[in-house]
């Protein structure tokens, strides 16, 4: 699947996509949960408690936006995607 993945105020995590905010993703899955088990393959396991907290969800400091809709809950790692869906990440500010 192919996606569009947008980091905001993410500077560690835009710097190994070459610098660039905005990067087009191809990952084997379907779920959120699957695009961000390819990036934690791409900057590595260390930098995975940035999104997932100890009970294996994402954490409440990372927002998910799918086509620039809020996804929220505890479900957001099985929210499904589809091809060419534009997926923002940010953290909260704080």
């Amino acid at each position: 699947m192919r996606v569009t993945i947008k980091f905001w105020q993410m500077p560690e995590l835009v710097s190994v996509f070459k610098g660039e905010e905005e990067n087009r993703v191809d990952f084997a899955g379907d779920t959120v949960e699957d695009l961000l088990h390819h990036l934690f393959l791409k900057i590595g396991s260390k930098k995975r408690g940035i999104f997932i907290n100890e009970q294996g969800e994402i954490s409440p400091y990372v927002f998910v936006l799918i086509n620039g809709r809020y996804i929220s809950g505890s479900n957001r790692l099985r929210q499904r995607l589809r091809e060419n869906d534009v997926i923002e990440l940010t953290l909260a500010a704080g």
